[in-house]
């Protein structure tokens, strides 16, 4: 019987719940991914958003010239950083550094949603309808998004 000299290598052992597709991964990469993993280890009711979110984020800072895929894997969380866009994304998201900030100070209320009454809510609120904040597919992808921002979000 033939050898297949293309086996299979066994899957990383995963330490964490982030890992970076990149073997450098970017500064604003290594930033989005620490700060996710932290606020799903330290609040229980973000656990289960990322362990049941698929979807494939992507977010692009405008004045930077950076962004990141976040490729949300479910089945118990799981999360892949790339360095870049990468392709078929459910959401991408393209602003400048201070919104994206403002994004993971976002409080969230009743039945897991953004407020968006308060200073910080109102602020990303305004950027949206300004075309400050562009969210690519945002219609079809609300819950999503919902999704993603409470797990995003540090409040």
């Amino acid at each position: 019987m033939a050898r297949r000299s293309d086996k299979l290598k066994p899957e990383p052992k995963k330490e964490g719940l982030v890992d970076y597709a990149n073997d450098e991964p970017s500064a604003f990469a290594s930033m989005l991914g620490g700060l996710i993993e932290a606020n799903v280890k330290s609040r229980i009711e973000k656990r289960k958003d990322f362990s049941t979110l698929v979807a494939r984020v992507g977010i692009w800072v405008n004045d930077i010239d950076e962004g990141v895929t976040l490729d949300f894997k479910g089945t118990g969380g799981w999360l892949t950083v790339h360095n870049g866009l990468v392709p078929n994304r459910t959401l991408t998201i393209r602003t400048d550094a201070e919104t994206v900030m403002s994004l993971s100070n976002l409080k969230i209320g009743v039945f897991g949603l953004p407020i968006y009454y308060d200073e910080v809510g109102r602020g990303v609120a305004a950027k949206l309808l300004s075309g400050k904040l562009k969210i690519d597919g945002l219609l079809p992808n609300v819950m999503t998004l919902n999704a993603v921002t409470r797990i995003f979000s540090v409040q």
